[in-house]
């Protein structure tokens, strides 16, 4: 879903299984992208694979999906209904509802996006705690209690705001588009994105004709005039997205653009205010409203700000350490203000964002004589002086007409910010939104022992391989080629038997195999296309490779019913990247992976991965990866022996202008010792459907 409200209806896909794969020549583990001739030199075949890299190892991330998870089964079980309720006692849309038991282990989660009340059946007798947490609101608890069996208990949850918290912009929740203009809509917001804005207005007068009074097809017409600089037209449209729905988080941020480059500072900051209340998690958000206060004058509330979106974003929120920079030079506190424009240089690669922090930073090194501030702001925007129109501080001359320095307090970010047509457009909904674009929420206070995480989870790691050693299983691969509208063009599936091989070759170096029928051939897959190895991400966390990440942990929260670490990490750029690489012919592209896992914070298990790319490889036209992997534990009864094991995967590319979406799901898991069956259940939204290719339009 995107993080702000912006297509409510669309959450990540039904996670699908994904194993480690194998290639037809043996290689170190790491992940790579290869490309042959077939016979018909006009066809390619391509091969993604994950295998751990053959150079010894050098020293040393919801918005995800969640689903209810029911109680214990019982002869007659009861249930919990609950609504959320405002203040004036209208039903609220926008709050995630969880379901705990007495001991504190939740039972279930579910959004009341698009429900009055929310159900929570199939629960035995005794007593749970319903907590709501909504942006903007405290999180509330109430118990409930069930006495006999059969039992339906109703709960009113009505939220109390949080202060600054506008009621009046708060609604029920986005409206939610029809299955035929939803299409209609993502068509257009390809083509904006492909610079095709004649084209998309086709698509946007037709879906405006079915859905006038939806905020998303508002916003777009919105975006559409602002592609035709028809600044008042956007925010004609843009304005009603927001009367339609206050929290309208994109149409709020356009709409605090527009004010930044009318030089109306203080109505940015409060749209900018609204669109972080609307996406709290959005690092974006948080640097445009950081940006407008610097604007604005108000250094102190910048700072905190900026500081958050880095937070938020990591790498990708790069910008917002330049902009706290500036904001610590307006405090005249230098060596924050150094230290920020340090980490800037190491992530940033605009050149004209580098050739300012550099000059910024050589004016602070400088001995400090009238105006420290005044001195790194002239070196960053070349002049002493600017119009406050263009967003920097006011022209200040003495009786004699010589310039004079502004004061620390009239610092201000350079020019304002531009309407860019990347800021304004959503992620494309085929894929999930980047692990860095937003940051999943985690409880407050919990301090998290990075060191224990790390030995723990180390050690798990080669409980797996000792345990992926032993088993085979049932994949079934359902392969869809997305067309430029993000919809699906063609869709097969395809089952194999499944055997893996992850062994230790030489010290720091480990090789994974894989068969599929008996095969390591790539001609298994459809297209000639083999996704391989992505089982065995886990291995980012064991002491060979783990040291080659940067790694954070964000703080504790909750995988269905687990209580769970929060663990962020991201390659290092002064080790090598050995996990994943693509191979394209005989070429070879190592590429690095940043992402998050989700690890059991009682055993350290590893229960999820999430993974993009570090950077694009133009070199192959490949624009985006995304990897999610869920574990879960197998219970071998005979052998009284439990293996946490891959269960769902997915993985998305868009490679040499092509797009794949690739789900892989394992069960029917076998140990060799006892040939003992176990089946991972599939998760209800799991469908196994035979090859189609549904007409294109």
């Amino acid at each position: 879903m995107f993080p702000t409200g912006l297509f409510p209806d669309l959450q990540r896909c039904a996670q699908a299984a994904l194993k480690s794969h194998l290639r037809a020549r043996r290689r170190p583990f790491l992940s790579s992208f290869s490309v042959k001739n077939l016979k018909n030199p006009a066809i390619a075949a391509i091969s993604l694979l994950a295998c751990l890299f053959n150079t010894p190892a050098a020293f040393a991330q919801a918005g995800r999906q969640i689903g209810q998870q029911p109680g214990q089964p019982g002869s007659s079980q009861g249930a919990v209904i609950v609504r959320v309720l405002l203040p004036n006692r209208s039903a609220y849309g926008n709050a995630i509802v969880n379901l705990k038991s007495f001991n504190g282990q939740i039972m279930g989660t579910q959004s009341s996006t698009g429900q009055v009340q929310i159900k929570f059946p199939d629960l035995p007798v005794g007593k749970y705690t319903v907590e709501v947490i909504a942006p903007g609101f405290e999180t509330a608890e109430e118990t409930a209690e069930l006495l006999t069996s059969g039992d339906q208990l109703y709960i009113n949850v009505i939220l109390k705001p949080l202060p600054g918290t506008d009621l009046s912009l708060v609604g029920s929740g986005p409206p939610v588009l029809a299955p035929g203009p939803a299409k209609e809509l993502s068509k257009a917001m390809e083509l904006l994105r492909a610079d095709k804005p004649e084209e998309a207005k086709k698509h946007l007068d037709k879906v405006a004709q079915k859905a006038p009074a939806n905020p998303d097809v508002n916003y777009f017409l919105g975006l559409y005039y602002a592609q035709q600089k028809d600044y008042a037209r956007a925010e004609e449209y843009w304005k009603k997205a927001i009367q339609i729905y206050p929290l309208h988080a994109y149409s709020l941020s356009a709409l605090g653009s527009l004010e930044v480059n009318n030089g109306h500072f203080d109505q940015a900051i409060t749209y900018f205010k609204r669109a972080v209340q609307g996406a709290p998690d959005s690092w974006r958000n948080e640097a445009q409203l950081g940006q407008a206060y610097l604007l604005h004058k108000e250094c102190a509330e910048s700072v905190k700000h900026e500081k958050r979106a880095v937070e938020i974003g990591k790498d990708r929120a790069s910008v917002a350490q330049l902009i706290l920079a500036r904001a610590y030079i307006c405090q005249n506190m230098r060596p924050e203000a150094e230290q920020a424009l340090n980490k800037f240089v190491a992530e940033s690669v605009d050149p004209d964002d580098l050739k300012a922090a550099h000059q910024m930073l050589d004016a602070l090194k400088r001995p400090a004589g009238s105006d420290v501030a005044a001195a790194a702001v002239n070196a960053s925007t070349g002049a002493a002086t600017r119009g406050a129109a263009t967003g920097g501080p006011a022209d200040h001359t003495d009786h004699s007409g010589e310039v004079l320095p502004p004061s620390p307090a009239e610092v201000a970010v350079g020019n304002s910010m531009p309407l860019a047509r990347a800021d304004l457009l959503p992620p494309s909904k085929w894929m999930p939104p980047d692990i860095d674009e937003s940051m999943p929420p985690v409880e407050t206070g919990a301090t998290c022992p990075m060191q224990q995480i790390s030995d723990g989870t180390a050690k798990r790691v080669e409980a797996f391989i000792d345990g992926v050693n032993r088993i085979s299983a049932t994949e079934t691969l359902d392969h869809e080629v997305i067309d430029r509208f993000g919809l699906t063009s063609k869709h097969e599936s395809r089952r194999f038997s499944y055997v893996e091989s992850l062994a230790e070759v030489k010290p720091g170096q480990y090789r994974v195999d894989e068969y599929r029928d008996g095969t390591m051939g790539l001609d298994v897959f459809p297209e000639h296309l083999a996704s391989l190895g992505l089982g065995s991400m886990v291995m980012i966390f064991h002491p060979v490779y783990r040291d080659e990440y940067e790694m954070t942990c964000e703080g504790l929260t909750h995988w269905h019913d687990r209580q769970v670490w929060q663990v962020h990490f991201r390659q290092r750029k002064d080790k090598p990247a050995r996990m994943r690489e693509y191979s394209v012919g005989k070429n070879v592209y190592s590429v690095g992976l940043r992402g998050r896992a989700w690890i059991a914070a009682d055993t350290f298990q590893i229960v999820s991965i999430e993974t993009d790319l570090v950077a694009p490889v133009p070199a192959i036209r490949l624009a985006a990866e995304h990897i999610t992997i869920d574990y879960e534990p197998v219970q071998f009864r005979k052998k009284h022996e439990e293996l946490w094991l891959p269960q769902n995967a997915e993985l998305f590319f868009d490679f040499n202008g092509r797009r794949v979406h690739r789900r892989h799901h394992f069960d029917d898991y076998r140990l060799f010792s006892v040939d003992e069956n176990q089946k991972i259940s599939a998760p209800p939204s799991e469908a196994k459907l035979d090859s189609t290719q549904p007409p294109s339009e």
